[in-house]
């Protein structure tokens, strides 16, 4: 039976093409994140879950780690500059290596100069897999998902940020591409036409779903299934959403009640 929900159908996936097929029979592994690959976790997977299938320790690969030199690790890590440089530089130095080998699984498309950086690098040698398993989102609830950009309201709107915004619109472009992919979703794309940032990125969008709909012809189809609609609308369109307070049950716990990061302490 399949997943229910947006949380469930991402952590099948995490298990399915990550933790699960990394997994060697007798041999225990080290788990490598970063801050969004470890929220994505933490966020849909139980850590019981995880440990069943071999792994004995979640790192995060921005903080200091001792070395475990006899053991294998599986890196879950976003394609950044960030994660990429902890990457090599834990197979830079050749006699010590921080871990055996590295599984290595980037949760959206590597750029071009990072995968040239990375395969001229030690780390190369040490890979025994490299894979994209198109996972850029955090799955909040079964309906609810974050792109878990909080400059992105800044890059979009200040004048400022003029040159950071096109590559903003492309990065969010490929992170809700990653969305429809997980979903097999292949939506017709509206957006307002009275804006131009919108068009701009209904037509990013586009063209990367094109790209997911050539590599797996499937993806949108099925008996009796309608095609779905992907809505594109800027703040502008409704300023006075965000100025509501919900009446409901979830918001009042979140008012009243000390929750970080989804959760009560």
């Amino acid at each position: 039976m399949a997943p229910l929900g947006l949380k469930a159908i991402v952590a099948e996936k995490i298990m399915n093409n990550v933790i699960k097929k990394a997994r060697e029979k007798g041999k225990w592994k080290v788990l490598v994140v970063d801050k969004l690959s470890m929220r994505m976790i933490s966020s849909c997977c139980k850590m019981t879950d995880i440990m069943s299938e071999g792994i004995t320790i979640v790192e995060n690969i921005t903080k200091r780690r001792e070395p475990l030199p006899s053991m294998e690790a599986i890196y879950l890590i976003t394609p950044s500059n960030e994660s990429v440089e902890g990457l090599i530089d834990d197979f830079r130095d050749p006699r010590a290596p921080r871990y055996r080998a590295a599984h290595v699984f980037f949760t959206d498309t590597i750029p071009d100069s990072l995968f040239g950086l990375l395969t001229k690098s030690r780390a190369s040698k040490a890979m025994k897999a490299l894979t994209e398993i198109h996972v850029a989102f955090l799955p909040y609830e079964s309906q609810v998902f974050s792109l878990d950009r909080v400059d992105a309201f800044q890059d979009f709107y200040s004048p400022f940020k003029a040159d950071v915004k096109n590559n903003m619109l492309e990065s969010c472009a490929e992170q809700i591409a990653t969305l429809c992919a997980t979903l097999k979703e292949y939506p017709g794309i509206r957006y307002r036409g009275e804006y131009k940032d919108c068009a701009v990125l209904a037509q990013m969008l586009q063209e990367k779903l094109d790209g997911y709909k050539a590599d797996d012809p499937s993806m949108g189809e099925g008996p009796d299934k309608s095609r779905t609609q992907l809505l594109i609308l800027d703040r502008g369109f409704d300023p006075v959403s965000p100025l509501l307070h919900e009446l409901t049950l979830q918001a009042m716990a979140y008012d009243l009640l000390g929750i970080e990061n989804d959760v009560y302490r």
